[in-house]
């Protein structure tokens, strides 16, 4: 499978084969007080009882994904890293169809980085990440990168 890491794209885009056990996955584990609602900002977007102002007040609502790289390589993908709130109030996948827009490959986007230190190694062709943390410096985060 291949993936792009792009911090130029807002949004993470996944082939059809990743993007609907995603969306399965997600719909699956998701809390019974939200509701599938149409919304024109994103393709697929939830409502509560009240109207939402920050993912926060949804991220017990949602489970992290797991992105599976191989060779023990997972990234986990927190509810903050995946969910945009609209400008109505609703919740929405920040991960879409990319054969939508005709791409046969995944691209990781700035949403689903964030809070990612992304390590580039272009000697050996490899790249890592690390959860990072605003509150702490890249010293200390940069310590704990194998």
């Amino acid at each position: 499978m291949e993936v792009v890491f792009d911090s130029g794209s807002t949004y993470t885009y996944f082939a059809a084969q990743p993007y609907q056990a995603t969306v399965s996955a997600l719909k699956a584990g998701l809390s019974k007080s939200l509701k599938e609602v149409s919304d024109v900002s994103l393709p697929l977007c939830w409502k509560g009882q009240k109207v939402f102002k920050s993912v926060s007040e949804v991220k017990n609502d949602f489970k992290s994904l797991f992105l599976n790289f191989g060779k023990n390589s997972v990234m986990e993908i927190p509810p903050e890293n995946y969910l945009i709130v609209t400008k109505y109030g609703n919740v929405c996948l920040g991960i879409l169809d990319g054969t939508a827009a005709k791409q046969t490959f995944n691209i990781i986007g700035d949403i689903t980085m964030q809070d990612q230190m992304i390590i580039y190694d272009n000697e050996k062709g490899q790249l890592g990440w690390i959860r990072g943390s605003c509150s702490r410096s890249s010293k200390s985060i940069m310590s704990n990168f194998p």
